[in-house]
């Protein structure tokens, strides 16, 4: 695992990833500084169940959420939720996000957070130009990813939607802790 870092050394770090390994991540490593991904996802996930214990606001632990992942990430484009919307029937409207302006309403079956919604199943994308059906909220995203967040009795309340704007930038990875993060930030939200 790597050092452990002060807050202050906190927004120099790097994620080291086969897909990009640049000068300043080799510069980093050398410091004993880099971080994985796989430490990044430990240490952002215990960051927001921090943030959000004892909170009972839906609301606030999106934003809390959309926040602290969009930070910890520089490939993070575009990180938010869209919920779902309690008076239209099967259809998602924008929540907190961090990023460009999103779209506003997306229908379930529609575009990869409506397939995740529809299907109730992580839509894993390294080419969104590819999916059938995507929807170009802002046409410099390039991959996505989306994970199902669930009441804690059993309810889809909303996904969690991150672009890129490069290909591949998912992975694995991504799927396992993002959907981890996601099975947690509802447990114990009383207030929508």
């Amino acid at each position: 695992m790597a050092q452990a870092v002060t807050p202050v050394e906190i927004n120099r770090i790097a994620v080291i990833s086969p897909l990009d390994f640049s000068r300043e991540n080799a510069y980093l490593a050398k410091k004993g500084m880099a971080m994985t991904k796989e430490d990044l996802y430990q240490e952002v996930s215990a960051e927001i169940l921090s943030v959000i214990d004892g909170e009972p606001s839906v609301t606030a632990r999106y934003a809390s959420a959309a926040c602290l992942l969009s930070q910890k990430f520089d490939y993070f484009f575009w990180t938010g939720f869209y919920v779902v919307d309690p008076v239209k029937e099967n259809e998602l409207v924008v929540g907190p996000y961090q990023g460009t302006l999103g779209c506003l309403r997306i229908p379930f079956g529609r575009g990869v957070c409506g397939t995740a919604a529809q299907s109730l199943t992580t839509q894993l994308v390294p080419d969104v130009h590819a999916f059938p059906g995507h929807i170009a909220c802002d046409s410099r995203s390039n991959s996505e990813i989306v994970v199902p967040v669930y009441t804690e009795d059993g309810q889809l309340a909303s996904v969690l939607d991150v672009d890129s704007t490069e290909y591949n930038s998912f992975d694995e990875v991504d799927q396992k802790h993002l959907e981890d993060i996601c099975s947690k930030l509802l447990i114990g939200a009383t207030q929508a």
